[in-house]
């Protein structure tokens, strides 16, 4: 193995040799656990410009779904990176030992081990930045422009969608709906190029008058977990019961609310001492349901 320089903007980097006995290229699947409980985890090393590699890693779980990895690197048999997670940010260090790959995080006691599993399996979408992703197996039926703070829920939610036939966006796009992936102000719906729906999830109570504004397909999903909610008089469900009845006033039919049972604001589900959340497996039917109202617009490219 050599040191070689990846792409610029992902910091101080090192790649492998594609030509010599154990290249680094392709998908390695294996296990994350603290020991208690494991969850499944994939590095993804998909070759870039030159003789360099971006670094990619998948757990659903973590809400990461080939999620970039801006600091890596593998000098010699060592192997450090840092892993975005909504907890904070989190440094692995270890061996790549040509089949396996091997890395810990002894504060946290943490592990992973993983095995070369072979080529990477292509994604239903085209990728040109963090969450603009137009769909390459189906016709899309709509277009999302995304709004959110953190990476991970952008990244995580603009792959759903693509992977549900939904065009992703960072920007403004004429016909576009909003997607708020997290709870922040909304703004005023706009006299002109008004979205075509509204996505809202886990948004507080403070957002049920900004969300009934708007006057477009409404969906909001909330988990019934949410500690933010704890005070409300019936917890997360006030919410929804809140909005609910405000969209009847206004004589609405046009909305969706949905509650995940024991989900949280990420909507995994809690563990119990050193069990790991695991992301609800009810998540992906509330989005396929409430985008099964679009027809399909065009055969993207």
């Amino acid at each position: 193995m050599r040191r070689r320089e990846l792409v610029a903007g992902l910091g101080l980097l090192s790649g492998c040799r594609r030509n010599e006995g154990h290249s680094i290229e392709g998908r390695w699947e294996g296990k994350l656990t603290n020991g208690v409980s494991s969850l499944t985890i994939n590095y993804d090393f998909v070759p870039a410009p030159g003789p360099s590699f971006e670094f990619r890693v998948s757990c659903r779980d973590l809400c990461l779904v080939s999620q970039p990895i801006q600091a890596w690197k593998i000098e010699g048999s060592e192997f450090i990176f840092t892993l975005p997670r909504l907890e904070g940010p989190r440094t692995y260090a270890g061996r790549f030992g040509g089949l396996t790959f091997d890395a810990e995080n002894k504060t946290a006691g943490e592990s992973m081990h993983l095995r070369r599993l072979g080529r990477i399996p292509g994604a239903p979408y085209r990728e040109t930045g963090l969450v603009d992703m137009i769909p390459t197996q189906r016709s899309s039926r709509a277009t999302a422009q995304m709004f959110g703070k953190n990476e991970i829920l952008l990244h995580f939610n603009a792959d759903l969608l693509a992977r549900l036939g939904t065009t992703t966006s960072s920007r403004p796009a004429p016909g576009a709906g909003w997607v708020f992936v997290e709870d922040l102000p909304l703004p005023p719906p706009p006299k002109e190029n008004a979205p075509a729906f509204l996505i809202a999830l886990s948004p507080s109570q403070a957002r049920i008058a900004e969300i009934a504004r708007y006057q477009c397909p409404i969906f909001v999903l909330l988990g019934e977990a949410d500690t933010r909610n704890s005070d409300l008089e019936r917890g997360t469900r006030q919410i929804a019961f809140d909005l609910r009845e405000n969209l009847t006033k206004q004589g609405r039919k046009d909305y969706q609310i949905s509650l995940i049972p024991k989900a949280d604001q990420t909507f995994r589900i809690p563990g119990y001492g050193k069990e790991y959340p695991r992301l609800s497996p009810s998540h992906i039917e509330p989005f396929r349901k409430f985008l099964a109202r679009f027809e399909p617009v065009h055969q993207s490219a």
